[in-house]
């Protein structure tokens, strides 16, 4: 799948590595769904291709097969373990010592960590000392959706790359020819509640679909003018509970952010009246990111989005 506005980020990556001005901890930032992951492995790829071809890895060495694999030995990754609500320190630790190691087939190592932010207080300490004392030949390439929640001790020791959403046009363009067909209404819709990013979008898309997106947003509603959550609260919502997370989150930040947006579709719009406490918002919109983290666990999905229902149901009140 070809990500056009990455084509010009790759170009200006592979310049500074032709003429080494590449740093060793390039940090690839920007909001989800723009393609940072996508840059990240191709960045990666690029550094151990044992043959790179007009500066892209070529695709057909032993080191881009292995990495096809993922077995290649001088490539380690540090992600969030399935047990876990963030990356530990035991984690970057291992991954620290793996960077010391001399390499088995290409003449760099290349270390990848996402998301970054995920990094508890003791891990990103741990990272500190591989930044900056970094072992030769040795690249640790970091991705972030939300950088402002590393500590500057980290960032400043890392060369940002910056990953915005491509222009409007051009983003609905791909969808049309990339995304899930959808009539172009959905497709626009899609993008928006995705604040222009085009990945994000195909998720939101795929996801469930936009009808239980909507479906979801109703029982919002409701529940702002005081319908009970035993009353809204569905199976599916606990069976597809990793979508339901993104969708409460996607709605939460829709409704923060109600105020400052002007016409649009009616059919995005969060009325719930009075402006709810903002702090109280974000609490509940962090609350959905870290229930989406969890879907995957055995934790009571049922039970904990109950919780959260009650407690936006209780935060839409003081508003009114």
């Amino acid at each position: 799948m070809n990500l056009p506005w990455i084509t010009p980020l790759q170009e200006a990556l592979n310049e500074r590595l032709d003429h080494d001005r590449l740093g060793h901890a390039p940090l690839i930032q920007g909001p989800a769904g723009v393609g940072k992951r996508r840059l990240a492995r191709w960045l990666v790829h690029r550094l151990l291709c044992l043959q790179p071809a007009d500066g892209q890895p070529c695709g057909q060495c032993r080191a881009c097969e292995l990495l096809d694999k993922g077995t290649h030995p001088d490539h380690f990754q540090v992600r969030i373990p399935e047990d876990k609500k963030e990356i530990p320190v035991d984690s970057v630790r291992a991954f620290n010592a793996q960077l010391q190691l001399t390499g088995s087939i290409s003449e760099r190592r290349v270390g990848l960590i996402e998301p970054a932010e995920a990094m508890n207080t003791n891990a990103a300490n741990a990272l500190l000392k591989t930044l900056e004392e970094p072992a030769a030949n040795a690249w640790l390439v970091l991705v972030s959706d939300r950088p402002g929640r590393l500590p500057a001790t980290i960032r400043s020791r890392c060369q940002p790359i910056s990953v915005r959403p491509p222009d409007h046009d051009i983003a609905l363009q791909w969808l049309e020819g990339s995304g899930p067909a959808v009539d172009s209404s959905r497709r626009l819709q899609a993008l928006t509640l995705a604040g222009g990013a085009p990945l994000a979008a195909v998720r939101l898309l795929e996801a469930g679909g936009l009808d239980f997106g909507f479906q979801i947003r109703s029982s919002l509603l409701a529940l702002a003018q005081g319908q009970g959550v035993d009353q809204v609260l569905s199976e599916e919502w606990t069976q597809e509970a990793r979508s339901t997370w993104q969708w409460l989150a996607l709605w939460t930040e829709r409704a923060t952010k109600q105020r400052m947006m002007a016409g649009g579709d009616e059919a995005l719009d969060m009325p719930i009246g009075t402006a709810p406490p903002a702090t109280a918002m974000a609490e509940l919109w962090q609350q959905a990111l870290e229930g989406a983290a969890l879907s995957a666990t055995s934790a009571r999905q049922d039970l904990l989005l109950g919780k959260w229902l009650l407690e936006w149901k209780s935060v839409c009140q003081q508003g009114r």
